[in-house]
C-alpha cells in the first residue's frame, strides 16, 4: 500500500478526471459531482502537473482529450468500476453470496456445464445462487472463497473432503467424415502416428497428451510432430469435429458428443491413467448445507454416466 500511496495521484483528481472525460466538459462534470467548474478545473491542473503531461486540449469554451488522456480515461473508467464492483460484493449480505463451484477448462465447459443445467431444471423453484470459477491452475481451484472444487489428480488437501468422481481413460477420437477418409481400421496404436494428431500443451505437468499415452503403451513417439497443437481442450475438441484430426477423448467429459455422433472412438486402444477427477468439499463451507445438495447432484450425475454407458 506504501507503494501504491507513493505512484499513485490522489484518488478524488482521477474521479474528476473521468467526469471530465466522459463528459468532454467541464461544467457538465461540475454539475455531476456537485461542485464548482473551477474546482473541477483546478483538480485536471494538478493532475496534469503530477502526470507532467497535458490530458485535455482547451478549445474555447470545450475540451477534448489527448492521446495520454484518452488513455488514461480508459484505465480509469475501468479501475473505477471495478472497485465499484468490489465495494458492492463486500457489502452483500453473506447468505445471498450462494456456492462458489470450481473446476478447470475442460471440467468446466464438457462436464459440469450440463450438469449444473439439469441441476438448475430439477430445482428450479428453490433458489440457489451459483457463482462459478474456472481456471487452468490448480492453486486457482482451492481459492478461500471456494465451496465446492473439480480438481484433476490431487494429493488430499487439509480441510477438505475429498471423494474421486470418476478415473481417467483415454482414447483416440474423430469426426466420422474424417473416418470415411481415412479409414476407421486400426491394427495397432502405433497405426495412429500416421494420423493428423491434434495435441494440447501441458499447462500442468500432469497433463496427459499424445506423448505420454503412446509412452503408457510402450511405444516410444519421441518425434511427434502433431498436426496442430491448442492451448485449450475444447478448442482441440471443436477442431476434431471439424475434421482437422484425430484427438484424445477423456471418458466423461465427451460422453455426449460420442452419443450424439458428433465423434467417434477410432480402435479399442485406451489407457486408463491412474489418475482421478476429485470432488472436493470445503468443511467450513458457510454454503453448507446447498454445497452438500450440489455435491450429491454431481455425484448422482456420474452414477448417470455409467448407467448410460453399461
Amino acid at each position: 500500500m506504501k507503494s501504491f500511496r507513493h505512484r499513485l495521484p490522489p484518488l478524488y483528481a482521477l474521479m474528476v478526471f473521468e467526469a471530465a472525460a466522459r463528459e468532454q466538459n467541464f461544467s457538465r462534470a461540475a454539475r455531476e459531482l456537485h461542485v464548482s467548474q473551477a474546482a473541477v478545473s483546478q483538480q485536471v491542473r494538478h493532475l496534469e502537473a503530477y502526470l507532467e503531461t497535458p490530458l485535455f486540449r482547451r478549445q474555447g469554451r470545450g475540451v477534448t482529450l489527448t492521446r495520454p488522456g484518452e488513455l488514461l480515461k480508459e484505465r480509469v473508467n475501468a479501475a473505477l468500476s471495478y472497485l465499484v464492483d468490489a465495494v458492492e460484493e463486500a457489502t452483500l449480505p453473506q447468505q445471498s453470496l450462494g456456492v462458489s463451484l470450481s473446476a478447470n477448462t475442460a471440467m468446466s465447459h464438457l462436464w459440469l456445464s450440463p450438469a449444473i443445467h439439469a441441476f438448475r431444471r430439477h430445482y428450479r423453484d428453490e433458489a440457489l445462487h451459483l457463482r462459478m470459477v474456472t481456471s487452468d491452475r490448480s492453486s486457482d481451484l482451492i481459492a478461500d472463497d471456494i465451496d465446492i472444487a473439480l480438481l484433476y489428480d490431487t494429493p488430499p488437501r487439509p480441510g477438505w473432503q475429498m471423494e474421486p468422481l470418476f478415473e481417467e481413460c483415454l482414447f483416440p477420437v474423430a469426426a466420422p467424415h474424417y473416418l470415411d477418409q481415412h479409414g476407421r481400421r486400426l491394427d495397432s496404436a502405433k497405426a495412429l502416428l500416421d494420423h493428423r494428431l491434434l495435441d494440447f500443451e501441458r499447462i500442468e505437468p500432469n497433463w496427459v497428451n499424445w506423448e505420454r499415452w503412446f509412452s503408457a503403451l510402450g511405444i516410444e513417439a519421441n518425434n511427434l510432430a502433431p498436426e496442430s497443437v491448442f492451448n485449450s481442450y475444447s478448442l482441440l475438441l471443436d477442431a476434431a469435429e471439424q475434421g482437422h484430426g484425430v484427438a484424445l477423448g477423456t471418458r466423461h467429459q465427451i460422453d455426449a458428443r460420442l452419443a450424439d455422433g458428433a465423434l467417434e472412438r477410432l480402435g479399442s486402444f485406451q489407457v486408463t491413467t491412474g489418475c482421478h477427477y476429485w470432488l472436493a468439499l470445503r468443511h467450513d463451507s458457510k454454503a453448507n448445507r446447498e454445497a452438500r445438495q450440489l455435491a450429491d447432484w454431481l455425484r448422482a450425475w456420474v452414477e448417470a454416466d455409467q448407467s448410460r454407458q453399461s
